[in-house]
């Protein structure tokens, strides 16, 4: 009974990941961790599922990627891993997970209400060093919290990116991130027998799970996709890692 919670966990993150573009993780781990999975397979598998996800959405994606700018979050990504793993030594997980909640809680509400009252905002952030900046942290999450999409998708917003082209560099940096995490999984003994059992099982779902994502997305006009990036995704998220 708990590998058919696990598997519908896995498919709720797959389809969270497809129509948000990022996100899987905080949905998928609080709920396999509910369930009493173990945290060294659940870490392994959504990190898989994620790059499994990511792949075709690249593909799809392709035109849209600004491939400069993930050049430039990967980059400041391969510098914040080391200090992720400095971070978990170093301070209470609850602190800082609560501290990004709050900030993700505080500002979807903002940008919902600035959505919804039709303000068009300049873009912020435009110098390319916030690029790696944003990958630092991005990196720094990503190897303590699986959080990693959260930073660039707040990064997103203020630089102004379209819901597509949001999506898009996700997608890529989520590609090159993804196989570090599936890498650095792999080398920390994360991957075992009943891992790879539990993936096979999962992928035959994702042929359904993804497309069906998709479908969701191409019927959303580009301006309501923001706002469920502003108010659904970010508050959403941010509740969910307020009670990790």
């Amino acid at each position: 009974m708990i590998i058919l919670g696990v598997l519908l966990i896995a498919w709720v993150g797959a389809l969270t990941r497809t129509v948000f573009g990022f996100g899987e993780a905080l949905v998928s781990m609080p709920l396999l961790a509910l369930i009493g999975f173990d945290l060294q397979t659940s870490t392994a598998l959504i990190g898989a599922v994620g790059l499994l996800v990511a792949l075709p959405a690249t593909i799809r994606e392709w035109h849209h990627i600004d491939f400069k700018a993930v050049r430039r979050l990967v980059t400041g990504s391969l510098i914040g891993v080391p200090l992720g793993i400095l971070v978990i030594k170093k301070v209470p997980a609850a602190i800082v997970l609560h501290g990004l909640g709050i900030f993700l809680i505080a500002y979807g509400i903002y940008s919902l209400w600035h959505s919804l009252s039709g303000r068009v905002g300049r873009p912020h952030l435009q110098a390319q060093g916030y690029d790696y900046l944003t990958g630092i942290i991005s990196g720094a999450l990503g190897s303590a919290y699986n959080s990693h999409g959260v930073p660039v998708a707040v990064y997103g917003t203020l630089k102004k990116w379209s819901a597509q082209q949001l999506r898009a560099i996700l997608q890529a940096h989520f590609l090159c991130v993804g196989i570090l995490v599936v890498a650095s999984h792999l080398a920390a003994g994360f991957w075992s027998i009943k891992a790879l059992e539990v993936l096979a099982v999962v992928i035959p779902g994702l042929l359904v799970v993804v497309p069906f994502g998709n479908w969701l997305v191409a019927r959303i006009a580009p301006q309501r996709a923001i706002k469920l990036v502003y108010g659904g995704a970010l508050i959403i998220f941010g509740i969910l890692l307020m009670t990790k």
